[in-house]
């Protein structure tokens, strides 16, 4: 019987990493991510991304002749988000692991804006009331949407994995939480999973391959738990 459920499907590289060191997986997305038509505003040359998904949004409604005109910014949250941008062929100035410390490194830079944050519908406030405070110029766009994707799971699982409080959310809706144990991939997720489950894990770093690394160290330990 499968001891760990991901709520986000893995690649083919990952799931096969897992069935190497004996882990049964079974996965769903708990989450749904929709990009939306936005128009972007004139007038930025400093983007704020908060994840990959922003990224995506930004690409989907960028105008890359006007853009050239220009030397674009970036700060991110995330090295996947980091990793795309790049890939992208977009300048990162500052990558950290969640918006409170990017709010935080924005504080202190001398370069105060303005900025365009790309968001989604479900972005947490922390860093909009960070630069808010701090009377920072900014300006958000919506460019994707999370949309929760409940589903009833049967089968009893010993780990389950979460990557986003949407998932969290997600899962909660039609499950009843027992005796899991829940692996998150950052301290926001596990704050959600804390209202909920008594056993909880935060993996070393916030990314996907992370989780499953702290799966693989602590299976015999936290299947037990």
């Amino acid at each position: 019987m499968n001891s760990v459920l991901s709520t986000r499907n893995l690649s083919s590289s990952q799931l096969a990493l897992l069935a190497k060191s004996g882990i049964g997986m079974e996965c769903y997305d708990a989450i749904l991510i929709k990009l939306l038509k936005a128009e972007l505003p004139e007038g930025f040359d400093e983007y704020i991304f908060t994840s990959k998904n922003g990224v995506k949004g930004y690409l989907k409604n960028r105008v890359p002749e006007a853009e050239n005109q220009k030397k674009i910014t970036c700060y991110c949250v995330g090295e996947k988000t980091q990793a795309f941008l790049e890939e992208k062929g977009l300048f990162v100035a500052k990558m950290t692991q969640n918006s409170r410390e990017l709010g935080d490194f924005l504080v202190k830079n001398d370069k105060k804006g303005p900025f365009l944050v790309f968001t989604g519908n479900r972005n947490r406030p922390e860093l909009g009331s960070k630069l808010e405070e701090h009377q920072i110029p900014f300006r958000e766009v919506l460019v994707y949407e999370t949309h929760l994707n409940p589903k009833k799971i049967e089968k009893n699982f010993q780990i389950l994995l979460f990557y986003s409080p949407s998932g969290v959310q997600s899962f909660v809706q039609v499950n009843d939480p027992k005796d899991e144990t829940a692996l998150c991939i950052g301290e926001t997720t596990a704050r959600e999973a804390r209202k909920h489950f008594r056993k909880v894990v935060v993996a070393d770093k916030p990314t996907t391959d992370n989780v499953i690394e702290k799966l693989i160290e602590n299976f015999p330990t936290l299947s037990n738990a």
